[in-house]
Order: C-alpha cells, then sequence, then structure tokens
C-alpha cells in the first residue's frame, strides 16, 4: 500500500488546466502566470519534484474549445493509481441549475449555453471516481468553486482504504468570486494561487519537515483573509488530510533554551492543524503552557480559542457570536499578549472592543498599538473606524450613547453635503473612483457578474446601487459592508428589494463604471 509521504510518479498523475485567452469573458494575464507558477512548484524540488516531462503531468493550457478534453481526463485519470492531481485556474461560471463549469476559450456567457460549451465539474468529478488512486487531490482557483462540493460532492465512488482519501482546496465559496491582481501589479496573479505558492515555497515555521494540505490551507486562509480577499475553502474525505505535498523549507529547529517555548507552541500548532476537535483539550493546555510562560503568540492562541475561531476552523464551520465568560477570557489572554509587546494581541482586542464590547474608543487605541507595532491589518482598521467615528456611524453600547448624549455638549448637525463629502475622503473626493468601488464590491455580494445581480435590469441596478452609496459605506470595510448589505435584502429576494426603492437617480452619485469580473 502507498505510504502517503512517499509518492510514486510512475503511478501518479497530474492534471493543470487553465484558460486566460477568451470570446466572451475579460482576458485575464494573471492566470497565465498563476497556471505556470503552478507548473514550476510541481517541478520544485520541495514537491518531489514531479518529473519534468509530460509521463506524470498532463497541462491543459488555454484550450479554445473543449474538443476532447473529457476523453483526456479520463484517459489520464485511469492510468494514476497512486496520486491524482487535478488543478484549474480561470473563470468560473454556474448553469440555470447552478451547477459549476470551468471555462475554455469559447465558453459562452449566455445561461442556455454554459453547460454547452463549458467543462462541468461533474464531468471531472465522473472521471475522479472512476480512477483507481489511492489519493485524490482538486485544486479549484476560479469563481464560484464552492459549488464543486455541493450535493454530490464526493471524489471517491466509495470508501476507501485507509490511508486513502481525496481533497477539495477551492479559492471560494458556492456564489463569491475569486480575485486576480489588477495588471497594474508587476507579475500580476490570481490571489489564491499566489498565496498557496508562497507559502509552500517559504515553507511554514513551526510547523512538521513534511506539509500537508492541511497545514498548508490554514496558511493559505490566513494570508488571504488579512488582505481582505476571499476566504477559501476545503473538502476532506477519509485520510487525505494526511497526504504530504511538499516539505517544510522553514522548519523551527531548536537551538537552545530560548526556543524551548516556541518549540512547545510549535507543537500544539502542529497538532491543532492535524487532528480532529476530540484533541483541542490536550492542544489547548499545551498552549496554555507556553502562554503562562510568557510565549505571546500561544496567548493569542488562547484567545482564539475562547473566541471559538479555532474550534470552528477544525469543524469547518463560521465561529458563533462569543459572550459573557468567554468574551472575558479572550480579552484577557489578548491583552496579555499586548503587554508582552506582541503586535496581533492588540489587533484582536480592537476587534473585540469594536464588535462585541461596541466601544470605538478603546478599540481605536488598540488598532493604533497594533498599527505602530507594524500590523498592517490594524492600519486598515483603524483608518474605517476613525472615518465612521467622524461621519458618526460607530457602532456603540447603548449605555454609553446614551451617557455621551446626556454629557455632550449640542453640536449643530453636519449637513448632507458636508457628511457626503466626508465619506469621499477615502477615495481622494472623486465620486466616480467611490462609486465604481462600490459597485465592484456589490456585484460580488450579490453573486459576481453571472449572479443575482445580472438578472436586474439597469434601472434597478442602479437604484440599489444608489441606495448602498446612501448608507456611506467605509472604505476600509466595503465588503463587509456589501455582504450585510445582500444579507439584509435577502438573497433571491434582490429584485423585490430593487422595486421598494425609490425611482429617481440622483446625477452626483451614479457613474456606471464597467464591473470587474474576475476568474
Amino acid at each position: 500500500m502507498t505510504d502517503l509521504a512517499h509518492r510514486d510518479f510512475s503511478r501518479s498523475r497530474a492534471v493543470l488546466m487553465g484558460t486566460w485567452e477568451y470570446q466572451d469573458f475579460d482576458q485575464v494575464p494573471a492566470v497565465n502566470r498563476s497556471f505556470h507558477r503552478m507548473l514550476d512548484l510541481l517541478h520544485d524540488p520541495v514537491c518531489g519534484p514531479w518529473p519534468n516531462d509530460d509521463s506524470a503531468i498532463r497541462l491543459f493550457a488555454n484550450r479554445p474549445t473543449l474538443d476532447k478534453i473529457r476523453v483526456e481526463l479520463i484517459d489520464t485519470f485511469l492510468e494514476a493509481t497512486d496520486v491524482l492531481f487535478f488543478y484549474y485556474v480561470g473563470h468560473g461560471i454556474y448553469d440555470h441549475r447552478e451547477r459549476l463549469h470551468l471555462t475554455v476559450g469559447d465558453t459562452r456567457t449566455d445561461t442556455n449555453y454554459v453547460a454547452a460549451t463549458g467543462l462541468p465539474f461533474e464531468a471531472v468529478r465522473d472521471a475522479f471516481r472512476a480512477s483507481k488512486a489511492t489519493v485524490k487531490i482538486a485544486v479549484l482557483d476560479c469563481c464560484y468553486a464552492g459549488l464543486a462540493t455541493e450535493e454530490y460532492g464526493r471524489l471517491s465512488a466509495s470508501r476507501l482504504p485507509p490511508v486513502s482519501g481525496a481533497y477539495v482546496l477551492m479559492s471560494s465559496s458556492a456564489f463569491e468570486t475569486s480575485w486576480h491582481e489588477p495588471e497594474t501589479v508587476a507579475d500580476a496573479q490570481t490571489c489564491f494561487t499566489k498565496a498557496l505558492v508562497q507559502t509552500v515555497r517559504e515553507g511554514i515555521p513551526g510547523a512538521p519537515t513534511q506539509l500537508t494540505f492541511d497545514h498548508i490551507f490554514t496558511v493559505v486562509a490566513d494570508r488571504l483573509i488579512e488582505d481582505g480577499r476571499p476566504e477559501p475553502g476545503r473538502r476532506i474525505e477519509d485520510h487525505a488530510a494526511n497526504w504530504v505535498f511538499a516539505n517544510n523549507n522553514s522548519p523551527d529547529l531548536p537551538t537552545g533554551p530560548a526556543t524551548d517555548l516556541n518549540t512547545v507552541f510549535q507543537e500544539a500548532y502542529r497538532q491543532e492543524t492535524r487532528d480532529g476537535i476530540e484533541r483541542l483539550p490536550m492542544i489547548t493546555a499545551t498552549y496554555r503552557a507556553a502562554a503562562e510562560a510568557g510565549h505571546a503568540p500561544s496567548m493569542n492562541r488562547l484567545g482564539q480559542i475562547a473566541e471559538g475561531r479555532i474550534q470552528a476552523r477544525m469543524q469547518g464551520v463560521e465561529p458563533g457570536p462569543i459572550t459573557g465568560k468567554a468574551l472575558l477570557e479572550a480579552t484577557h489572554w489578548y491583552t496579555k499578549a499586548s503587554e508582552a509587546g506582541d503586535p496581533v494581541g492588540p489587533l484582536h482586542l480592537g476587534q473585540l472592543y469594536e464588535q462585541r464590547y461596541k466601544d470605538p474608543r478603546q478599540a481605536v487605541f488598540w488598532y493604533d498599538l497594533a498599527a505602530r507595532r507594524g500590523n498592517g491589518a490594524a492600519k486598515e482598521l483603524l483608518a474605517g473606524l476613525r472615518q465612521r467615528i467622524r461621519l458618526g456611524i460607530a457602532s456603540t453600547d447603548p449605555e454609553t450613547v446614551r451617557h455621551e448624549k446626556e454629557s455632550a455638549p449640542t453640536r449643530p448637525r453636519p449637513t448632507a453635503e458636508t457628511s457626503r463629502q466626508g465619506w469621499l475622503a477615502d477615495w481622494d473626493g472623486s465620486t466616480a473612483l467611490a462609486t465604481a468601488q462600490c459597485l465592484d464590491v456589490l456585484l460580488d455580494a450579490c453573486g459576481g457578474p453571472h449572479g443575482e445581480w445580472s438578472t436586474l435590469t439597469t434601472p434597478e441596478q442602479e437604484r440599489v446601487l444608489i441606495d448602498f452609496l446612501a448608507q456611506r459605506p467605509p472604505k476600509a470595510t466595503l465588503a463587509r459592508a456589501a455582504r450585510d448589505y445582500y444579507n439584509a435584502a435577502g438573497p433571491g429576494k434582490l429584485r423585490d428589494h430593487a422595486a421598494g426603492l425609490p425611482r429617481t437617480t440622483p446625477s452626483n452619485e451614479v457613474t456606471q463604471p464597467h464591473p470587474r469580473r474576475a476568474p
């Protein structure tokens, strides 16, 4: 039986598929670069390497039509009996039945033709199921990638031997677009593949000498979320989480007494990324031992456990609200980390004070401290919160609001134009730029250019956009504001929402830029 840490390349196959030149979609040169970066990664010694020929790696590069792709996929997948690795980067689209399709050059955006001109992921899944490969991996870097795991999402036809399994890694959720860097960025790439390749090449300090996809996914997800990108997803079947994808280029090696606490932390982190939720009590005790000895990263980890973030990640669910004793415990550990000079602890404290305690003044203090310690995410959150405070829209505790209203002197209310100009300050005073970016993000929140937004008429789209702009969404939290707006309108009810909005269009609020399409 195959050892997951020692693959047999003669019995393994990798299929890399990417499309960056289209008839109906925007051209995406970033996809071309990401496609070839993934190929280079497989040829890098950090991944084995895979053989530098077409015996093990098959390339479906920029195919103009479907032609015989499905047949070629089945032929290649049937050849694999050890590891089967499939990677796709390009535009993703879904049909009228909400099935994911991977695009080729002549895939059409018209819903009536999507199924006839795109490669349905169901066909890829069927090819996976036909294969006798022990380990099956699918990495999808495209819009709506999460649809790959809807309904009949398993890549395996039946349960496999103990060392086997399947792993689907997705750049976005079911109805969320994926992002790519603009061409103004040197060597622009898709955000997900860039983070994935960069993580593997740099290695993961504190992780074992060999990296599974679970090790890699955790770091990639953290990087993307910290940069404001869509959160990736994964689906694990059987034992695929234990399959080694790459060697670790940056394992931490103990060199003396000063590294002992790091070693304890690394062991806890290794267990966290490898083991199940049932091991959390032991993992927590390991972090606590290092934290009580003064190790700041362990303090932050205990804070995240108190918030429920670690548990949610281990279970693949969204974390729930935090109150009471758990909130106090998280505050305690983040405060301890902050007092130890850590740049991450005050960031977490700022988020607690802003989102849970509803105390923007304390949140500003902690964000500012984290920013002065070099935390980039804190700088963005601080700028956005300060702007909301200036506009009088920062969320506060009801008792705090009452007290401030009673004790504060009466001040003249800002005029609508003053409020508008204050909001536009984030966009250098440009109405057109603010409108374009708000439309871009709102479109993504409503399912992208082929989602629910596309079902609205142009006048309906304008009314919805005007209503969104009227709420003065802060630039720093624009994506969150757009998601909240869409959820408040009700998924599937956007047209009803538009029908209830005023039909007048203020000429100074709306321009109609061309929306960005991401792969």
